[in-house]
C-alpha cells in the first residue's frame, strides 16, 4: 500500500486454533483436564518502508485460553494484548555486495538450527526480546550480533516489559554454499539472577561456544556441537551438548524420509561440589520432544528415528519413537525452558522412558494449514521412584492456522 511518496506499508496476521488434551500431565503431578482446552492466538503486524533504508515493524499479540482446569500456564498460554514485536531498522551499508541493518526494539530473534534460539511456536504465547540487533549479509557469509533482554509474560493487557534480572548476547555466523554443505559458528552469553537447577538455585553467567555443519537434500544432516563456560554461584559452569542428526530421501510412492536423531546434553556429576555441569539450551526449539514440550535437552540423550510419508502433495504424515535416558544420574530431568520437572532425589539410573508421536499436517492453501499430533509416553523407573510419577502420558492436539 503506497502511503506516500517512497513511503509504503503491508498489513498481515495470523490466527491460530488449538485444542489440548493430556493424560497423566506432567507425569500425573499436575491437576488433571479430563475435557482438554481451547487455546487462540492473534497476531496482527504493519510493515512500513520509508525510503530504501527505514524500515518499522510492529505486531500485536492475543491469546487467550478457555477450558483448562486450574486456568492457563504462566507464561505460555495467555497474554491478553501486548506488544509482541516493535522495532526500527536502518540499513546502515547498502551496496550490491553487502548490506548491513541495524535493528532496535523488540523483536524476534531465531539463528542457526534453533537448538539455542527458536521462535516458541508450539506455545499460546510467542516469545520476544527489548534489545538492539545487527545484521551483515555478503554473498554466502551472514552474520548476526545482537544484546538484549527477554520480554516477560503477563497476562493482562500492554503489561509486558523486559526482564530486569535476565540480559543474554551473542554473534552468529554462517557460511552456506561450501560445497554441498553449510558451516555455522557462534558465541552466546547469557547472565541471570537466581537460576534454578537440581543442584539449587544462584546467580548464573554462562559462556557458548559452538559449530554446526549441515546439508540440506535427497542427503541430509546436521552436525553441531556446544561446549558451555562460566559460573554459578561460588563455582564454574563446565557443560556440553553434541548433536548428529542424517535423512535420505527416496524417490517413489508418498516420497518416503527416514531420519535418525541422536543428542546428547551433559548433566550435573557431583551434588557435593559448588561446580555445574548442566548444560543449558537457553531458547530452545519444542520441537526437542514434539509439540507437547515434555521434556529438554539437558541431563539427556535422545535416539529417535522417524519416518515422514508425503500421500499428496500437500499433506505430510510423520511418525517416529524417541528413547530417552538421562546422561548423568546426578542431576534431574528438565523442561524446554529448563525448568526443572523431576528432581534426581538421589534415584539411580539412566533410562527415562520412550515417546511414539503421530503428525499429520495439510495444507489446502497458501494461507490455511491444518496439523494433528499426538504422543503417547512410556515413563521409566527413574520417574516412577522420584516423584511416583504415572507409567504413561498421553497428548493429543489438532490445531489450525490462517495466516494472510
Amino acid at each position: 500500500m503506497q502511503l506516500a511518496r517512497e513511503m509504503f506499508a503491508s498489513f498481515g496476521g495470523e490466527a491460530r486454533e488449538s485444542y489440548e488434551r493430556f493424560g497423566n500431565q506432567d507425569f500425573g503431578l499436575s491437576v488433571p483436564s479430563p475435557n482438554g482446552y481451547l487455546l487462540q492466538r492473534y497476531l496482527l503486524h504493519a510493515d512500513i518502508h520509508v525510503g530504501s533504508r527505514l524500515r518499522l515493524w510492529t505486531e500485536f499479540n492475543s491469546s487467550f485460553e478457555n477450558g483448562r482446569v486450574g486456568g492457563p500456564q504462566p507464561v505460555i498460554d495467555e497474554d491478553k494484548l501486548d506488544l509482541h514485536q516493535g522495532f526500527v531498522e536502518f540499513e546502515i551499508i547498502q551496496r550490491p555486495e553487502v548490506a548491513v541493518r541495524l535493528r532496535v526494539g523488540r523483536q524476534e530473534i531465531e539463528v542457526g538450527s534453533g537448538r539455542m534460539y527458536a521462535l516458541r511456536e508450539g506455545p499460546n504465547v510467542p516469545l520476544s526480546f527489548d534489545g538492539v540487533r545487527a545484521i551483515a549479509q555478503t554473498g554466502a557469509w551472514r552474520f548476526d550480533a545482537w544484546v538484549a533482554r527477554p520480554v516477560t509474560t503477563t497476562p493482562g493487557i500492554f503489561d509486558d516489559s523486559s526482564h530486569r534480572d535476565f540480559s543474554v548476547w551473542g554473534a552468529y555466523v554462517m557460511r552456506t554454499r561450501l560445497g554441498h554443505a553449510s558451516v555455522d559458528a557462534y558465541y552466546l552469553g547469557w547472565d541471570r539472577q537466581n537460576a534454578s537447577f537440581d543442584k539449587g538455585v544462584a546467580n548464573e553467567l554462562r559462556h557458548t561456544v559452538g559449530a554446526r555443519l549441515w546439508r540440506n537434500g535427497l542427503w541430509a544432516y546436521d552436525f553441531e556441537g556446544m561446549y558451555q563456560f562460566g559460573g554459578f554461584g561460588a563455582g564454574n559452569i563446565h557443560a556440553w551438548r553434541v548433536v548428529a542428526e542424517a535423512s535420505r530421501g527416496f524417490a517413489g510412492r508418498w516420497n518416503p524420509r527416514v531420519r535418525i536423531d541422536f543428542d546428547v546434553a551433559s548433566g550435573d556429576r557431583n551434588r557435593s561440589s559448588p561446580n555445574l555441569g548442566t548444560f543449558n539450551s537457553f531458547f530452545q526449539s519444542g520441537e526437542y520432544s514434539g509439540r507437547a514440550q515434555l521434556l529438554g535437552p539437558s541431563n539427556s540423550i535422545r535416539l529417535e528415528p522417524t519416518l515422514t510419508l508425503a500421500p499428496r502433495r500437500n499433506v505430510s504424515v510423520s511418525t517416529g519413537w524417541g528413547f530417552y535416558w538421562r546422561e548423568s544420574e546426578q542431576d534431574g530431568l528438565y523442561g524446554i525452558p529448563g525448568n526443572l520437572i523431576v528432581p534426581s532425589n538421589g534415584v539411580p539410573g539412566h533410562y527415562e522412558g520412550s515417546r511414539p508421536i503421530v503428525e499429520v499436517a495439510w495444507t489446502p492453501n497458501p494461507h490455511l494449514s491444518v496439523h494433528l499430533n499426538y504422543i503417547f509416553v512410556f515413563n521409566g523407573r527413574f520417574e516412577e521412584r522420584s516423584v511416583h510419577a504415572t507409567t504413561t502420558e498421553s497428548y493429543i492436539c489438532p490445531w489450525i492456522t490462517y495466516r494472510f
